[in-house]
Formats: structure tokens, sequence, C-alpha cells
């Protein structure tokens, strides 16, 4: 008690230093040199944004899941693009809801690990339209697993979309998305360092009762090798496309029939004259039999040709392309 000073003594001490009497510590002012701290190993900007081969990639994937995914879960799907960014793995692993089922695969020959994360919501309503639901996920999250055949059909579904990750990548790259196990607590998937950047890719799914998002975590590190072919356009598809139709329209317009006429010759007479013509009665023509004819083809002169005769049919033999 005797350490306690008294009010007298603090109103006296309080007084002293308002007067300068009482020598107090200067605040120490931290000084700057204007300095900011930058880490070397980050790359200049979002990375994802100087690889658009790896955006249309995307593109054609999430247009396979649309298409696709509707018929073998048997349920009313809608599958949009969300989004695409570069992160730090770390601060990836942090956003993950849970409960989610977080898938590893292997995009070989290309090294390292991938995830695929499905959102806890998104499996119940995988399972629930699996058993001839209508997609319900209203089903309580906190604390709670998955079980043995709820975990079977999510890997029946990660490895279907895997299979068109895969097909997508194809015109880029030929790769074999390969799944190797399912976790839980994201500390267990870990396929790179917390400070290493990764490319996150958000696939937003909506099922007639229940919706959650698709995440595919693509490490920067395992596209490396890739960087000069992401960073083209991607023009494989395309061609390919381009190619098919091309083959396609030359055989649609082989099949398409079309009227071919020629006009051997023509005559003027007046009104009176046909109405009194009978059998026999011969019409005089403007031209000679030797004469070369107009051949044409819906109505539009093509060719020039001379009449004549095969296989004791009626023929029109073409000299010429009509100018």
């Amino acid at each position: 008690m005797a350490n306690i000073l008294s009010q007298d003594e603090v109103d006296s001490l309080l007084d002293g230093i308002g007067e300068g009497k009482v020598e107090t510590e200067a605040a120490v002012v931290e000084e700057s040199d204007g300095a900011a701290l930058y880490d070397f190993s980050r790359k200049a900007g979002p990375v994802h944004l100087q690889l658009p081969a790896l955006g249309m990639i995307n593109e054609r994937f999430v247009g396979m899941l649309r298409t696709n995914l509707p018929i073998t879960s048997r349920a009313v799907i809608d599958v949009n693009f969300d989004s695409m960014e570069s992160i730090k793995f770390g601060d990836f692993s942090r956003t993950i809801p849970l409960p989610s089922s977080l898938n590893l695969f292997k995009m070989e020959p290309l090294r390292g690990y991938s995830l695929l994360v499905l959102e806890g919501p998104l499996v119940f309503s995988f399972v629930d339209s699996s058993f001839g639901g209508r997609g319900d996920s209203s089903v309580k999250l906190e604390g709670r697993g998955f079980t043995a055949i709820e975990t079977k059909i999510v890997q029946k579904m990660v490895k279907l979309i895997l299979d068109y990750f895969q097909q997508a990548w194809a015109d880029v790259y030929k790769i074999k998305a390969t799944f190797q196990r399912s976790e839980m607590d994201p500390q267990f998937a870990a396929i790179v360092t917390p400070e290493d950047t990764v490319a996150a890719i958000k696939i937003a799914v909506h099922l007639e009762n229940g919706s959650g998002t698709i995440t595919i975590c693509i490490p920067y590190s395992t596209i490396e090798p890739l960087r000069s072919k992401l960073k083209r356009r991607f023009q494989g598809e395309k061609s390919d496309i381009d190619l098919r139709w091309q083959k396609y329209f030359e055989k649609s317009i082989r099949d398409v029939a079309v009227k071919v006429s020629c006009t051997m010759g023509k005559a003027q007479i007046s009104s009176q004259d046909l109405m009194a013509m009978k059998v026999n009665d011969v019409i005089i023509l403007d031209k000679k039999a030797s004469d070369p004819i107009v051949v044409s083809v819906e109505g539009i002169p093509k060719f020039k040709a001379y009449a004549g005769a095969y296989n004791n049919k009626q023929a029109a033999r073409v000299s010429e392309r009509y100018a």
C-alpha cells in the first residue's frame, strides 16, 4: 500500500509535468525513408490475365458441364462461369467453406497436384438427385461429414468432371486428369506452400432446390512449362471446328437438288394464233438447231451448251461457262 500515491501527490505530479519541472521520456518518432517492402516472388499483376488460352479452356470446360451434367445426374442443372483469380494458396484455403469435398488430382504428365473443390450444399444436392430426389440440399452441414455412400457418389461425380476438364485442355495440351484422393480438412489438402500462387477457377452450379460452387485450383508452378502455349490465343479448337464445318457444308452442298433448265429458243405469236393452235402445228423458234443454247441453274444462266441426244434421251452438251 506504501507505493500507492495519494490524490494530492497525483495532482502535484501532473502540475509538475505541465510546467516542465518533471522530466519525461520524449516520444520516439519512427523515421521512414519512404521505402516499402516488396515481395519479389509475387508475379506482376494477375497471372491469369497473361494467359488468355487458360480463359478459353475454362469457357469450353463450363460449356461441357452445362451440356452433360444434367444428363448424367438426371436433374435440372444450370452451370455458369463465376470467376477466375490469381491468389496465394494460403488465402485460397481460408476461403474454402466447410464442409466441402476436397479432391486432389494430377494433370499428367505435368508435375504437382491440383485441387477440385465441391461445396457441401452442392454435394448433398448431387446425392439427393442421384437417389431420385429434386436436388434438395436442406441438410444441417455444421459438424457433419460425408457418409461412405455420399463419398462414393462424390468420387463418381469428380471423375466425371475431371474427364470433361481433360477434354477441355485437349486442343492446347493433352493431359490426363487422374483422381488421387478426397479430403475434408484443408490442412490435409495442401498441394503447395501457402505463399505459392494458384489459379482459382469458380463455377456456379444451380439445381432445382440447391446450389453451390465447383472450384478448380491449379498451382502456376504446375502449368509453368506451358506458359508459351497459354500465352497464345486459343486457335486449336477454332481450326478444328472450321474444318469440321467445312466438310459438313461440302457434303450438304453436294446433296442439294437443283433445277436445271435449257432455253432452246424463243418465239412470239399473237394471242389469236395461240387460241387457234391445234395438234401438229409447228412453232418456229428464233434459233437454229446448231446454235448454242443457255443452261440455267435455278433460273440463273450458268453454261452455254448444244442440244442433242444421249442414250436415246434429250440432252445438252456443255461447251463453256456463261459469261
